[in-house]
C-alpha cells in the first residue's frame, strides 16, 4: 500500500485533511500516531468541530507503534540510553587510552559516549565507514579525532556485546531488524501527525510500513525551516514513491484575522516588515513580574482568561511559578507541569533518606527524621541538636543522648540543652522521639540495601518508584555508586497540575502541547538559551570536531539542522494557534532576549532595547492583596501615567494552627514591621534573619556572660578577664580571633559599667526560660518560649529584664519609638505571667554600652539618674496590636516592608510560588 504525504505551511488545513481521511476508514481499521499517546481534550474538540461527533480512532505514540511491531516479530527489547550510560561509565576509566583518557573518570563522559554510540547506530554508520572517516581525518591532520573514533568503535562493540547478553539491542539496530523483517501492526491505516523530525532508522521503518499498510504522514513545508532540514523535504527524499497532497497557503476557512495571517506568513524573514496589527507585547523580569503583567493585559483589553492561551517553551518549574503568579493575581489557570522531583516534599524526603542511607551521621539522621515525621513533629527544635555532634555517627550520638538523659544537669561532653534535670517533660519527650525514629530508620547492608528496605518500610516508594526501578536495572549491569542516585534524583521529574476550571487561561508546552486555537496567544520564554534551545555541546566532541566528523561521514549524526528546524516549526505552530492577537513577552533585566525576538522586533518596528529599559513600569513582583486588587485600583497604580504606589501585602498559606507560623520571641518585632520577612525565613526562601555563624558566636558569648549573673557584680570585670581568653581561643581562625579580641575589650568595659546598676538586685538569674502567652483574636492563646538573658530581682519585689545585643541599638531604638518592638514586649508579658511586677526592661549593647527599653532604665555606672523608656502602661495596648498582627498572618496576609528585609530586589518573594510545591502544591506521580 502507498504512502501519502500531506504537506503545506502552518494553518493550511493539513491535520483537518488527515482527519477527514481517518474518519472515512471503517471503525477499528485505523490508528493515529503522535509524539505522545492519547488524544488531548482540545484535539478531540477540534476534530468533532471539523467532522462531527462519533468514535475516534485510537492514538499511539511512536514508541507504541514500534513495540506493537516488535511483539509481532518477537525481536529483542531496546537498550535504553540510561543503561548504556551506566555501563560506559564503568568501562571508560579502564579502556579509554587516547585523547579521551583524561576525561574518562568524569560522569558526563559516559553519558556523551553513550549518546555518540546511539547516534552512530541511528545513522547505520558501520565499522567500514568509521575506518574510512579515520583515514580522511588523518589526511587532513585531525589525528586526535581519528583516534577518538577508534575509541567510539570500541565502546560500541562493548555495548553491543553486553546488549546481546541481556537480550537487548541498540534502538537503531532494532528498527532496522524490524524493517528487514517487514514487521507491521495488525491495522490497515496508520496516520502520523505532529512530528518535527525523524532519524534515518525511523525513516527506513516508515518506508517499510508503507510497503505493507496505508500510511499518511503530515509534514510542515516552509522555506523558513531550511531546505533539506524541514521534515517535508526529508520525507520526499526518503520516500521517493510517495504521493503528495500539497496545500499552499493558510486555509481560506481558517478563523485567523488578517494581522495574525500576515505575522504567520512573514515572521522571521530578515528584512521583511510585518504590520503590527494583531500583535502586542508585555515585559517581565521574572515569573512573578510576568504573571502580574499578563493579568494586567487581560484586564486592560477585556479578554477573559478562557479566551487566551499562554505558551512556554517547556512546562517546567519556572512555568509553574508563572502559573501560580497568575493565580495569585486572580487569573484562573490550567496546565500540567514537569517539575524536579527534588523540589517536592516527597522528593526532599526521598533525598534526605538517601543521604542517611549513604552516610549515617547524626546530622543526616535528624534531617530525615524531621522530614518523615509528618503529623508527629519533634517536641524539640532539631536544628538546636546538631552543634558539635554534626559529624558523629548516629549510634554514637544516641549513646550520648542516653548519657544526657541520665545526667542530673542535662549536659553531656560540654554540650547541653540547659535543662535542670532528666525529669523535665521537654527532655523526656525529645529523647523518646529520637529513640523511636532511630529504630524506625534502622537497616543493615550496603547503602543500596538500606535504601530499598527503608523506602518500602516507610512507604516512600511511590514518589521515587521510577528512580528505584531505574537503579535496580542499573545494578543488574554494574555495581551502583551514590553518584548514580544523585544523578537520577536530579533528573527525575513529576507532574504537578493546576486546574482552574472551564474559565481558565490554558498554559501549554510549545513542543508537546496540542491545543484548540484561541483568540489570544501569549508567547513566553523567548530568552537566549531557552527558546530556541541551544545545541547541546560536549567535551568529547566539541562543535568544531562535530563539523569535521559530519564532513568526513557526509552526514551530521547530531542533526543540528533538523533540531533547529523542529524548534522553528514549533514556534510557527504556536503563532498559528492565535486567531485574533499574538502577545510576545519581552524579557528584561538579566534575562536576555533570543535572536528570534530581535528579528521580530525589527520587523514590527519596535525598539527592543528601549522596551527592555522600561520594565520597571510594567509590573511589580509578587501578588499584592487588597480589596480593590481585582477591579483595577492596583493596576491603576501600575499602569496610569501618574505614578502610583502599589500594595505590598502578600498572600501566604493560611493556617488555623498558630504553631505552624513558626514564630519566635526574638522575631516578634519583625512581625510588627515586616511580616513577609518572617514568612520567607520560615520557608527558607531568603537569607535567614540572622547569620548562623554570628549567631553561634553570640550564643557562646551569652553562655559566658550567664556565668557572671550569680556572682557579685564587683567581681564581674575580673571574672571576664579570666573567661574571655578561652572564648577568643575557640574562634575558628586567626582572623576571627583578632576580631573577638577587639570585641572582648568592649565587652569588659560595658559589663564593668553594668556592675553598679546590677548591685541593687537581691538576686540575679541568667538565661531564664519563661513562657510568653499571647492572646490572638479568633484563636486559642499562642504560647511561645523565650530565654531572658538576665533577670534582676529587686528588693521591693519587682524585676528588671536585660537582653544583651552584640551590635548597636539603632533598630531597637526606632522600634521602641514607633511601637513595634516585640522582643521586650514578649519578655514583659512573660514576667507578668510569672507573677513578677516589672520595674523595667532594656536592651544592653555590648558594643558601646547603649541602653534602650521600657520603664526604668539605669544609666551606665549609675552616674546619672535613671532614664524612662516606653511607658509600662502601653503594655496592654501593644499586646493587643501584636495579637492582631499574628491573626492577620494566620489568615494568610503578610505585609512586606519595601525598605526592609523584604526588599532585596524581591528575589525572595519571586521564589515564593516556586516553593509552593511544599506549601500547597499537589504532586501527581
Amino acid at each position: 500500500m502507498p504512502v501519502t504525504l500531506i504537506t503545506g505551511p502552518h494553518q493550511s488545513g493539513k491535520s483537518r485533511r488527515l482527519w477527514e481521511r481517518l474518519r472515512a476508514e471503517p471503525v477499528g481499521t485505523a490508528v493515529l500516531v503522535r509524539p505522545t499517546a492519547g488524544l488531548p481534550h482540545d484535539l478531540i474538540r477540534q476534530v468533532h468541530a471539523w467532522s462531527g461527533p462519533g468514535l475516534l480512532p485510537p492514538v499511539w505514540s511512536f514508541g507504541d507503534l514500534v513495540e506493537r511491531c516488535a511483539a509481532v516479530e518477537s525481536v529483542p527489547r531496546a537498550l535504553s540510553g540510561g543503561l548504556s550510560t551506566h555501563v560506559l561509565r564503568a568501562w571508560a576509566p579502564h579502556r579509554l587510552r587516547g585523547p579521551w583518557a583524561a576525561l574518562a573518570r568524569f560522569r558526563a563522559t559516559g553519558r556523551e559516549l553513550a549518546e555518540l554510540v546511539r547516534r552512530l547506530d541511528d545513522h547505520a554508520i558501520t565499522e567500514a565507514d568509521i575506518v574510512l572517516a579515520q583515514r580522511s581525518l588523518r589526511e587532513r591532520g585531525e589525528s586526535a579525532l581519528a583516534d577518538n573514533l577508534g575509541e567510539a568503535l570500541a565502546a560500541r562493540a562493548h555495548i553491543v556485546d553486553l546488549a546481546r547478553k541481556q537480550g537487548a539491542m541498540l534502538p537503531g539496530a532494532r528498527l532496522r531488524l524490524l524493517t528487514e523483517a517487514g514487521a507491521a501492526p495488525s491495522i490497515a491505516t496508520i496516520a502520523i501527525d505532529d512530528f518535527q523530525t525523524f532519524t534515518p532508522a525511523e525513516l527506513g521503518f516508515l518506508r517499510s510500513l508503507g510497503e505493507r499498510r496505508q500510511v499518511y504522514i503530515v509534514a510542515i513545508d516552509d522555506a523558513r525551516l531550511g531546505r533539506d532540514a524541514a521534515l517535508a523535504d526529508r520525507l520526499r527524499a526518503a520516500l521517493p514513491g510517495a504521493s503528495e497532497e500539497r496545500l499552499t497557503a493558510i486555509a481560506v476557512a481558517s478563523p485567523h484575522a488578517a494581522g495574525v495571517r500576515a505575522l504567520l506568513g512573514g515572521v522571521l524573514e530578515e528584512g521583511r516588515p510585518v504590520v503590527a496589527d494583531g500583535v502586542d507585547r508585555y515585559r517581565y523580569r521574572d515569573p512573578l513580574h510576568a504573571g502580574r503583567a499578563i493579568a494586567a493585559w487581560l484586564r486592560r483589553s477585556g479578554t477573559a482568561p478562557a479566551q487566551a492561551m499562554l505558551v512556554v517553551r517547556v512546562a517546567d518549574g519556572e512555568a509553574l511559578a508563572l502559573a501560580d503568579a497568575l493565580a495569585a493575581a486572580e487569573v484562573p489557570v490550567s496546565g500540567r507541569f514537569q517539575v524536579p522531583f527534588l523540589g517536592t516534599s516527597a522528593g526532599g524526603a526521598f533525598a534526605a533518606l538517601a543521604a542517611f542511607c549513604r552516610e549515617q551521621t547524626w546530622t543526616s539522621f535528624l534531617a530525615v527524621a524531621e522530614r518523615l515525621a509528618g503529623d508527629a513533629p519533634p517536641p524539640v527544635r532539631l536544628v538546636d541538636l546538631t552543634g558539635p555532634w554534626a559529624r558523629l555517627g548516629v549510634d554514637e550520638a544516641m549513646g550520648r543522648i542516653d548519657t544526657l538523659a541520665q545526667s542530673k544537669k542535662g549536659e553531656c561532653d560540654g554540650w547541653g540543652w540547659n535543662e535542670p534535670g532528666k525529669g523535665n517533660p521537654w527532655l523526656t519527650a525529645g529523647v523518646a522521639w529520637l529513640k523511636t525514629w532511630r529504630e524506625r530508620l534502622r537497616a543493615d547492608g550496603t547503602w543500596w540495601d538500606r535504601l530499598v528496605k527503608l523506602t518500602k518500610q516507610l512507604d516512600l516508594s511511590d514518589g521515587g518508584s521510577g528512580v528505584l526501578r531505574t537503579l535496580a536495572e542499573l545494578a543488574e549491569l554494574h555495581p551502583l555508586s551514590p553518584e548514580d542516585l544523585d544523578e537520577l534524583l536530579g533528573a527525575a521529574r513529576v507532574t504537578v497540575e493546576r486546574d482552574g476550571g472551564t474559565g481558565a487561561l490554558e498554559i501549554t508546552d510549545a513542543v508537546r502541547g496540542r491545543t484548540w486555537p484561541r483568540p489570544v496567544v501569549f508567547i513566553h520564554d523567548l530568552e537566549h538559551g531557552r527558546w530556541p534551545a541551544l545545541p547541546s555541546n560536549g567535551a568529547l566532541l566539541p562543535g568544531d570536531e562535530r563539523r569535521h566528523l559530519a564532513s568526513v561521514l557526509a552526514r551530521d549524526i547530531y542533526d543540528e539542522a533538523g533540531r533547529a528546524a523542529g524548534e522553528l516549526g514549533a514556534f510557527l505552530a504556536v503563532i498559528g494557534r492565535a486567531t485574533q492577537r499574538v502577545v510576545f513577552g519581552i524579557p528584561c533585566g538579566e534575562r536576555e532576549p533570543c535572536a528570534w525576538l530581535g528579528t521580530i522586533c525589527d520587523q514590527l518596528g519596535w525598539d527592543l532595547e528601549k522596551l527592555r529599559e522600561d520594565a520597571g513600569a510594567e509590573a511589580v513582583p509578587g501578588a499584592p492583596l487588597g480589596p480593590h486588587d481585582a477591579q483595577g485600583a492596583h493596576e491603576c497604580a501600575l499602569w496610569s501615567v501618574a505614578p502610583g504606589t502599589p500594595s505590598f501585602t502578600f498572600r501566604v498559606p493560611p493556617t488555623t494552627d498558630l504553631t505552624h507560623l513558626g514564630l519566635k520571641v526574638s522575631a516578634l518585632g519583625t512581625l510588627f514591621r515586616d511580616a513577609f520577612a518572617v514568612v520567607c525565613d520560615r520557608l527558607c526562601l531568603s537569607e535567614p534573619l540572622v547569620d548562623q555563624e554570628v549567631m553561634d558566636e553570640g550564643s557562646d558569648l551569652h553562655v559566658l556572660l550567664a556565668k557572671l549573673a550569680p556572682l557579685p557584680p564587683a567581681t564581674w570585670a575580673q571574672e571576664l578577664a579570666r573567661l574571655l581568653p578561652e572564648w577568643i581561643a575557640k574562634a575558628p581562625d586567626a582572623l576571627k580571633r583578632v576580631e573577638r579580641a577587639r570585641r572582648a575589650r568592649n565587652v569588659v568595659e560595658v559589663i564593668a559599667s553594668e556592675a553598679i546598676p546590677a548591685s541593687d538586685a537581691t538576686q540575679r538569674k541568667a538565661e531564664v526560660k519563661r513562657t510568653v502567652p499571647l492572646d490572638v483574636p479568633g484563636h486559642d492563646p499562642l504560647v511561645l518560649t523565650g530565654y531572658i538573658d538576665r533577670v534582676d530581682h529587686l528588693a521591693d519585689g519587682r524585676v528588671r529584664l536585660i537582653d544583651y545585643k552584640r551590635g548597636a541599638l539603632s533598630n531597637q531604638m526606632q522600634a521602641l519609638k514607633d511601637g513595634s518592638d516585640g522582643q521586650l514586649l514578649g519578655y514583659l508579658l512573660a514576667a507578668r505571667a510569672a507573677g513578677w511586677p516589672a520595674d523595667g526592661a532594656y536592651y544592653l549593647s555590648l558594643r558601646d554600652g547603649a541602653r534602650a527599653g521600657w520603664g526604668t532604665i539605669p544609666t551606665p555606672a549609675g552616674r546619672q539618674a535613671s532614664k524612662v523608656g516606653v511607658a509600662l502602661t502601653e503594655l496592654d495596648r501593644l499586646a493587643v496590636e501584636l495579637g492582631n498582627a499574628i491573626a492577620l498572618l494566620a489568615a494568610g496576609a503578610a505585609a512586606a516592608d519595601p525598605e526592609g528585609r523584604s526588599a532585596r530586589d524581591y528575589a525572595a518573594i519571586a521564589r515564593v510560588d516556586e516553593r509552593r510545591l511544599d506549601v500547597g502544591g499537589e504532586a501527581h506521580g
